[in-house]
């Protein structure tokens, strides 16, 4: 986390982000008599109101008179991108169909969320800047078999932020910059030269970790923090 943008209030950070397809939510859709699109989900942590990044692609894709189920698989506030990973699935197969261009559904999915542009990518690995919506390099790389270990706390990703010491961010870059070198090696498979990265440990950081494993030290040294928590990660 490089600082924040005064006015915007939103934070520049350099991330590597992974999509794990065997971590998903359900998403039904089938059409319904109504002009609105009205969403369901048994889960009360899920808003299903105009806020939800669902229905906020379907009114960016133009879609009305929808009705959609969502059977949440994805713990809310864990750091996992649920929320942005349906909104961007949503752009993606539905932008495909309309043969709206990558670039519009990425400028789409950016009015969403800085991380939704990520999960338009066919691709499954990314290296992103700016507020994380600027999608500067991706990589398709086989599927890791990862370890989630669920701490129990639900984070706030905004009270995250707020808590930030920002003096405290941003001093890893060189970690960062040889975890690219290593992605981009030539020398071996990117399958290989990721799992090299990954059972690193002194390449891997977070600067939300900090802040995270202060209030909660009995997680520390158990796994990654996934975005900006409260689940954690390993790959195993």
């Amino acid at each position: 986390i490089l600082g924040r943008d005064e006015r915007s209030g939103m934070h520049f950070v350099n991330t590597i982000l992974y999509r794990d397809d065997t971590l998903f939510d359900e998403i039904e859709i089938k059409p319904h008599a109504m002009r609105s699109n009205v969403l369901y989900c048994l889960d009360q942590e899920v808003p299903t109101d105009d806020s939800n990044t669902i229905l906020r692609a379907m009114k960016l894709l133009g879609m009305s008179g929808w009705q959609i189920t969502l059977t949440k698989r994805i713990s809310t506030q864990s750091g996992l991108g649920g929320g942005s990973s349906n909104a961007g699935v949503i752009l993606k197969h539905f932008g495909h169909q309309k043969g709206i261009p990558e670039f519009q559904l990425l400028e789409m999915a950016r009015s969403i969320g800085a991380d939704v542009p990520f999960f338009v990518l066919d691709d499954n690995l990314a290296y992103c800047e700016g507020f994380g919506d600027q999608i500067v390099q991706s990589w398709a790389i086989p599927s890791l078999d990862i370890k989630y270990i669920s701490t129990g706390v639900s984070v706030s990703s905004a009270q995250a932020y707020a808590e930030l010491d920002l003096d405290a961010c941003g001093t890893n870059s060189a970690k960062t910059e040889a975890l690219l070198t290593m992605l981009n090696s030539e020398s071996e498979s990117r399958r290989e030269a990721w799992r090299c990265v990954s059972t690193n440990t002194k390449l891997f950081h977070n600067d939300f970790e900090t802040q995270f494993f202060h209030m909660h030290p009995e997680w520390k040294g158990k796994g990654h923090l996934s975005g900006s928590g409260g689940m954690m990660w390993k790959v195993v």
